[in-house]
């Protein structure tokens, strides 16, 4: 299959990898450094658990030419960088296109994409469950197993047909595909888990390992009270059921942990710290869409979460401190 990606920062470099590996024709659009360094080196990746490297060579273009036809385009961006690509993206000549990152303006997404494109383009929305840092000439990935893939429309299900051809530009790896009917739902309960992390990340300077036991204790009650704002919102929760994992005892226990072991390990940098110093843009643009949503709803009670949203610095300091 012919595909297009944008965006080869570390999660857009390893789906980069896989659809290179499943025999696609892939084609890389880049500028600047990240161009030179794609056209120098190749696309080099260090798979930390995994304890492999690997190298592909995807084609390399600074601009798309609108007689050049693609399968699919994805777009492995930043919710707030997705906007901004939107009058760029809508011109590639393609009737599939997956938007994929973290983004909770979905529905003007959809609108603006639609007004700029027509109906006869179709856009998803996605989400790959990686981490890692990127180094001068490679990434480093962080991933259990061959990592996934979760899709779907805006509020519907992927159709049969993009479900197979989607399933095509995958096929020969062990790369999974879950398919989801609310996407909108999915990418704000993916948020009200990781804002708190970010809120411990930023108020313990990045280093997890100086955050007490009770500040996962209270990471996992705030997470719940984001749940109850979603749900009281009338947002589907994505997937179904997943607000019920928090009246579990036993689901908890499991989870706190989980989370006590990557905080007091070098996993807590690479699939929260790192991404938290790097991504401040993206970490405060997510914080404001969730207050937004908050705003909303009449300010709906949240206490375990305000305490630690208190705990962290403003965004002023926080951009100082990281931004380089």
């Amino acid at each position: 299959m012919k595909i297009l990606v944008y965006g080869c920062g570390v999660i857009g470099s390893y789906l980069t990898h896989v659809l290179c590996r499943a025999g696609n024709d892939v084609t890389v659009c880049a500028k600047g450094k990240t161009k030179k360094k794609l056209e120098k080196y190749g696309l080099r990746i260090k798979h930390k658990l995994q304890k492999t490297n690997t190298v592909d060579y995807p084609k390399v273009i600074e601009k798309t030419d609108e007689n050049e036809r693609y399968d699919i385009v994805f777009s492995i961006m930043q919710g707030q960088q997705q906007t901004a690509l939107l009058p760029d993206l809508t011109k590639v000549n393609a009737p599939l296109f997956v938007l994929v990152g973290n983004n909770l303006r979905t529905a003007e997404t959809e609108r603006e994409f639609h007004r700029l494109a027509g109906d006869d383009k179709t856009i998803l929305f996605g989400f790959q469950g990686t981490g890692g840092v990127r180094e001068k000439t490679y990434s480093v990935c962080v991933r259990f197993g061959a990592s996934r893939l979760t899709v779907g429309g805006l509020h519907s299900e992927p159709t049969e047909k993009q479900k197979a051809t989607l399933k095509k530009a995958f096929s020969g790896t062990k790369y999974g595909l879950v398919f989801i009917d609310d996407m909108e739902g999915w990418l704000y309960c993916h948020a009200a888990f990781i804002l708190p992390i970010v809120y411990i990340s930023y108020a313990y300077n990045c280093d997890l390992r100086t955050a007490p036991r009770q500040a996962i204790d209270l990471l996992l009650k705030a997470a719940e009270e984001g749940y109850a704002l979603i749900k009281k919102s009338g947002i589907k929760i994505r997937p179904v059921g997943d607000e019920t994992y928090f009246k579990s005892k036993p689901k908890m226990a499991a989870m706190k942990l989980a989370m006590l072991g990557i905080a007091k390990t070098t996993l807590g940098e690479l699939v929260a710290t790192d991404h938290c110093r790097n991504a401040v843009n993206e970490m405060e643009y997510l914080d404001c869409e969730f207050n937004k949503l908050r705003e909303k709803s009449g300010n709906f009670p949240m206490p375990n979460w305000d305490r630690l949203r208190a705990a962290m610095p403003d965004w002023e300091s926080v951009h100082a401190k990281y931004d380089n």
